[in-house]
C-alpha cells in the first residue's frame, strides 16, 4: 500500500468518506469515540493527503522519485544520470531531490512522495534515525537504496559497493611500486555508512600488505583547516601515498599540494574513491578505486521495477558490487632502497 487514500482509511475505520474528511479538517460535530477512531486509523495506515485534490488513482503513475545527497558531487551526479536514463527507457519519469546529508530534509523529500501518487522511490539514505524511512517501511512504497544501506531496515533492497577488492588491488600496486608507508583520509563527519565501511575495510586490510605501523588512518570534516593538519600529519608520518575515501576531499588537497610544493606521482602518490571525469582529465590522471557508479544504478533500477510489479513481501534482496581500482599516472614507484626490503 505505497498510496493510502482517503477511501482506505473510511473503509478501514468504517465511516463514511466524508466522515474523514471532515474529521480531518475539524468540521462537523462528532463523538470523540468517531474522532479518535478516524485519528487513530490515519496513523495507523500513514495517510497523507493527496497534494492534487484527491485526483483518481490510475493503476500506475510512471513516476518515481530518486533522493541523492548533492548533486555537486560528481559521483552522485553520475548515478543520477544513470538510474534516470534507464527508468526513462522503462517508461518511468523521474522526480529528484536532494537531501544534502540532512535527515529533515530527507523526511520532507519523502513525505511529500508518500502525499502524491509514485510507483516508487531510490533513496541513498541519510541517517538511522529517520521518520521518513520509517514511514517507506511501514506504508511498503516499492523501494531501493543504493550506494548506502541502513542497519536494521533489511525489508528493504539494497545495492551497495564492496570497497575491499578494489581497496586490496591498490594496496597490493602500492606495495609493489615500494611503498612501505601509506596514508588513509575518512570523512567520518557526514555519518555515511559506506564511508564508514570504507575506513574499517583499510584498517582490516592494510596491516597485510604495510605491517602493523606501516598505515594511518585519519579523519577531515572537509575544511580546508582540517585538511591542512591532516596532510601535516601524513607527512610527519612519512607515507608515500595516501587514499581517500570522499572523493570531495581529494580534489580539495590537490590543491594544497600544489601550494606546497608537492609533485603528485612522484612525490606523493594519490588514489581516490569514486570514478569521476575530472580524475581523468588531470595531469597526473588520478587513480582511483571505482564503485561501478553505472552498474550500481542499473541494478537499483531493475530490483525497483521488480517491486513495483510484484509488491513489497519480506525481506528485500540484497547486493554487493565489487569495486574495482584502476591504476593512473598519479601512483608513482619508490625508488629508495629501504622500500624493497
Amino acid at each position: 500500500m505505497g498510496f493510502v487514500t482517503i477511501r482506505d482509511v473510511a473503509q478501514e475505520a468504517g465511516v463514511s468518506i466524508a466522515t474523514v474528511s471532515q474529521v480531518l479538517h475539524g468540521k462537523g460535530r462528532f463523538s470523540n469515540k468517531t474522532k479518535t477512531l478516524v485519528l487513530n486509523t490515519v496513523d495507523d495506515l500513514g495517510y497523507i493527503p493527496d497534494s492534487r485534490a484527491q485526483a483518481i488513482r490510475a493503476s500506475d503513475s510512471k513516476m518515481v522519485g530518486l533522493l541523492v545527497p548533492d548533486l555537486r558531487n560528481r559521483y552522485f551526479a553520475d548515478l543520477v544520470s544513470s538510474v534516470e536514463g534507464i527508468l526513462y527507457e522503462s517508461g518511468y519519469n523521474t522526480l529528484i531531490g536532494t537531501s544534502a546529508e540532512s535527515v529533515e530534509r530527507q523526511d520532507s523529500f519523502i513525505t511529500n512522495i508518500l502525499g502524491q501518487r509514485f510507483d516508487g522511490l531510490i533513496v541513498i539514505p541519510q541517517g538511522e534515525k529517520s521518520d521518513g524511512l520509517k514511514a517507506l517501511v511501514k506504508r511498503k512504497l516499492p523501494t531501493v537504496f543504493v550506494d548506502r544501506r541502513v542497519p536494521g531496515m533489511d525489508t528493504i533492497p539494497y545495492v551497495v559497493s564492496d570497497p575491499r577488492p578494489g581497496l586490496e588491488e591498490a594496496m597490493s600496486t602500492l606495495r609493489a611500486n615500494g611503498h612501505r608507508k601509506i596514508a588513509y583520509l575518512a570523512h567520518p563527519s557526514l555519518k555515511s555508512f559506506s564511508l564508514n565501511e570504507r575506513a574499517e575495510a583499510f584498517k582490516a586490510l592494510s596491516p597485510d600488505f604495510f605491517g602493523d605501523g606501516g598505515a594511518l588512518t585519519l579523519s577531515s570534516d572537509g575544511t580546508g583547516a582540517s585538511l591542512e593538519a591532516a596532510l601535516d600529519r601524513i607527512t610527519e608520518f612519512g607515507a608515500t601515498a595516501l587514499i581517500f575515501g570522499y572523493s570531495p576531499d581529494a580534489i580539495s588537497c590537490l590543491g594544497i599540494f600544489h601550494d606546497r610544493g608537492i609533485r603528485i606521482g612522484s612525490q606523493m602518490s594519490l588514489i581516490s574513491f569514486d570514478d569521476i571525469d575530472v580524475f581523468n582529465l588531470m595531469t597526473p590522471r588520478i587513480s582511483i578505486i571505482s564503485q561501478q557508479a553505472g552498474h550500481m544504478g542499473r541494478r537499483g533500477v531493475d530490483m525497483l521495477l521488480e517491486l513495483i510489479r510484484n509488491g513489497v513481501t519480506g525481506l528485500g534482496p540484497m547486493l554487493s558490487i565489487p569495486t574495482i581500482f584502476v591504476q593512473r599516472e598519479s601512483v608513482g614507484k619508490i625508488q629508495d632502497s629501504d622500500s624493497r626490503t
